[in-house]
């Protein structure tokens, strides 16, 4: 009995001391219930684009409803006369009261048939200019006189700048003396920058190729400018904007109000819409039957139009699925089943010909991915996702800076202990890692058009050894840099996949294999071992989805995905596959 106790005491003991997960899954548990509330609250976006455009950009005038059916209709003649008898005379036999101020003057000619009372105000409005609101059955009519109007428009107060920039640099070194002054003092330069140059010479950099990008948006200032332009710049004539408050105060003729009415909402309608960007950079190690690089005309057994080739300016997707214009090296005829309504084109800027460029209606990414690695074993380098504006640059960056020695100076000071040399040592970062800059434009037909930026970069220290001859041997630590790079403009329809490849890199290596302890041994290394090379080369692929947020369920379909992703991250989803 005592036996039976003591193993059931030691059993208690030992499963109190066992170590067991605890789970804490209510975070997670609340961060989705969060997002599923999110995904199903989200107000209707054609009903806000409605509020927003009355709220936004109130109307200089309230229009009277469509005519009702039994709405009266009537022919109306009239030949210089007074504009205040004939609204008099419109409104006469009509359930509508009409209302103007005692200085209205102005004749009218007329000769309209088979009208109602709206037609005859609006026809008013946009021959004479004499404005209207109509509020239930009252018609308030106004004169043709500078009026103030209020409106507001809903954006940041600031001014964005953004540069996108590639060059392929070349050094073209010149001699220069050492420089001297008249002091006691003289100082020699050596400056590094990514390779060395001796004592007394200046490299100056030239560019072989070079892209430069710019943008300055400086909305508020461009409003403005194009305000007064509208408006003009006549007798009592003001613009009045204050981009802290969102405010614009115009005093202008009412037909000049109506146009700055349509011009800021079709202003707004621009500058509201969104795109999402994902993009996949991916390292393909190619295999041995791939060494000349993929062979993306394999990718026809996908029921989707594409054509690839080699970028040049012009170059366009076809209604076949061809790629035409310019484009030179073009792989066609692959027979595709096309899907009708959906074309595209892609281009490059000049100093991007020459690189690989596949553009194809596609919207799964897995696709693409399993094409890939049945010719090599990819490696997904980064998986960037991002909403963006239009028109307005999005930058992605993921890596480290690192500091690398670019510049050292020496300053020789004389005195009367002798002579002190002082080194001076210059850093700079240098990043290394994955940077993406892209900025789409939509234009009215749902297509995107994108300008591309990928760069992925890997900086190391490389150590020179520079013989100045009677002032020595100098050991610089260098920063050498191993860059993948393209700079493009495509244009695509919304969905579509753009993919950029053709950026191969070649690995060597140096395998030895021999019989420990002996195959190192100078002589009998070649007897008990082997040496085998092999050249292994990668190739970097960039593909990217733009897709156009037009509506609420742009949001749910990417707040599935983000809460699809947060699920994998919970540790009771791993528990439960495991059992």
């Amino acid at each position: 009995m005592n036996r039976m106790c003591m193993l059931a005491l030691g059993g208690l003991v030992l499963a109190g001391c066992s170590n067991q997960h605890v789970y804490r899954g209510d975070a997670y548990e609340r961060i989705n219930q969060e997002m599923q509330a999110a995904a199903e609250s989200k107000p209707n976006r054609q009903a806000i684009s409605e509020a927003l455009g009355r709220a936004v950009v109130p109307p200089l005038q309230l229009d009277a409803p469509e005519a009702a059916k039994s709405e009266a209709r009537f022919n109306l003649a009239v030949n210089n006369a007074p504009v205040a008898q004939v609204l008099t005379a419109v409104v006469s036999g009509t359930p509508y009261s009409m209302t103007f101020p005692q200085e209205l003057e102005g004749t009218v000619s007329l000769n309209l048939k088979n009208v109602t009372v709206r037609e005859v105000l609006d026809t008013l409005r946009d021959v004479y200019g004499y404005d209207y609101r109509l509020q239930g059955k009252r018609i308030h009519v106004q004169s043709n006189t500078l009026q103030t109007r209020l409106f507001k428009i809903n954006y940041l107060a600031n001014r964005r700048q953004g540069m996108s920039e590639m060059r392929v640099t070349g050094s073209s070194p010149t001699t220069a003396g050492p420089s001297t002054s008249g002091s006691a003092t003289g100082q020699s330069g050596n400056t590094n920058n990514g390779g060395s140059s001796p004592t007394g010479s200046n490299p100056q950099a030239s560019d072989s190729a070079r892209v430069k990008t710019t943008s300055d948006y400086d909305f508020w200032k461009e409003l403005g400018t194009a305000l007064n332009v509208i408006v003009g710049a006549e007798a009592g004539r003001n613009v009045i904007v204050n981009p802290n408050s969102g405010v614009v105060l115009i005093k202008a003729m009412p037909g000049e109000l109506r146009s700055v009415e349509d011009y800021l909402k079709a202003t707004q309608l621009v500058v509201e819409r969104q795109v999402m960007l994902e993009a996949k950079i991916l390292e393909v190690a190619l295999s041995d039957s791939f060494q000349t690089g993929i062979n993306w005309s394999k990718f026809g057994g996908v029921a989707n139009r594409f054509a690839l080739g080699v970028m040049a300016p012009s170059a366009a997707i076809n209604a076949t699925g061809t790629l035409g214009g310019t484009a030179a090296g073009i792989a066609g005829g692959t027979a595709i089943a096309a899907q009708p309504g959906f074309d595209g084109a892609v281009a490059t800027s000049s100093a991007g010909q020459g690189f690989f460029g596949l553009a194809f209606q596609s919207k799964d990414f897995a696709a693409l991915l399993s094409f890939l690695e049945g010719q090599g074993n990819v490696q997904v380098l980064s998986s960037p996702r991002i909403a963006t504006t239009n028109n307005q640059k999005a930058v992605l960056k993921v890596g480290t800076d690192d500091y690398f020695v670019t510049g050292i100076s020496t300053n020789t000071t004389t005195s009367a202990a002798g002579n002190v040399v002082t080194p001076n040592i210059t850093l700079q970062p240098f990043f290394s890692g994955i940077a993406l800059d892209v900025t789409p434009q939509i234009d009215d037909s749902g297509n995107i058009l994108l300008h591309v930026h990928p760069s992925v970069s890997v900086v190391e220290e490389k150590t020179k050894n520079v013989n100045l001859g009677d002032l020595g041997t100098f050991t610089l630590p260098l920063a050498s840099s191993s860059i993948s790079e393209t700079d493009s403009i495509v244009r695509v329809q919304d969905g579509s996949i753009v993919a950029i490849g053709g950026l191969m890199s070649q690995e060597q290596r140096n395998d030895r294999v021999g019989l420990p302890g002996v195959s190192g041994v100078p002589g009998l290394g070649l007897l008990f071992g082997q040496k085998a090379g092999s050249n292994r080369k990668r190739e970097l692929v960039i593909l990217m989805r733009s897709t156009i947020i037009s509506d609420d369920n742009g949001w749910r379909e990417n707040l599935a995905e983000s809460q699809q992703r947060l699920q994998g991250l919970d540790p009771r989803q791993r528990v439960l596959q495991w059992q």
